[in-house]
């Protein structure tokens, strides 16, 4: 199967005034993309054009299959997000958000019993198979963000882009979260933001912001 790659073309955004980034090209192919600048830079506004949340001024994005374009729900189902505005219902349990979040997608039905093991297998890649049944306004603000890096797994995409993963993470969840990064970046491309350098371990290539 062809490599899924995220094509950034000439990029800009502003919100008014002056351009908080312009005329950014690059690829992200296997491996890991940093995403640094300081605060303010638009590291996070940059993340969500390329989740396809948000819509550039200039440029494009693209996401691709060998030299095929993946357009509607091939392209969401290829690309997977964490950042810290992603909420979840603080009533639901974990496995409940997740189970929800694939049914909004219009992931469900099929065989209960595979959509059941997918979910567990995500909450427990990110440490939390022994929480998966507790509410989740009961979570810790590790343990959510935790959680926030399970939904950007969920459809085991092949481009992942993480915002400040790292943040409010135990020593124990970093070590969780690095483990999962360096797994998904042997076979895809993994994007991820941080003002914090240890965060960014031996990427391929890095794209800085406000300089």
């Amino acid at each position: 199967m062809p490599a899924v790659t995220l094509d950034v073309e000439n990029l800009g955004k502003s919100y008014g005034g002056p351009p908080l980034f312009s005329g950014l090209t690059f690829r992200a192919a296997a491996g890991l993309t940093a995403v640094a600048g300081r605060n303010g830079s638009g590291k996070t506004t940059l993340l969500k054009i390329l989740a396809a949340l948000l819509r550039p001024e200039w440029g494009a994005v693209r996401v691709r299959e060998g030299e095929r374009d993946l357009v509607g729900e091939e392209r969401r189902l290829a690309v997977g997000w964490a950042g810290f505005d992603l909420a979840f219902y603080e009533d639901f349990s974990a496995r409940e958000n997740l189970r929800f979040f694939r049914r909004a997608a219009g992931r469900g039905g099929g065989a209960e019993q595979q959509e059941e093991a997918e979910i567990a297998s995500r909450i427990e890649a990110v440490g939390l198979s022994e929480a998966i049944d507790r509410r989740v306004g009961a979570f810790s603000t590790g343990m959510k963000q935790r959680l926030r890096v399970a939904f950007a797994v969920l459809f085991d995409p092949p481009i992942l882009i993480l915002d400040e993963p790292m943040a409010g993470l135990d020593t124990e969840g970093r070590r969780i979260v690095e483990q999962l990064i360096a797994e998904r970046r042997r076979t895809g491309a993994v994007l991820l933001a941080s003002n914090d350098e240890r965060d960014f371990v031996d990427p391929e290539q890095t794209v800085t912001l406000g300089r």
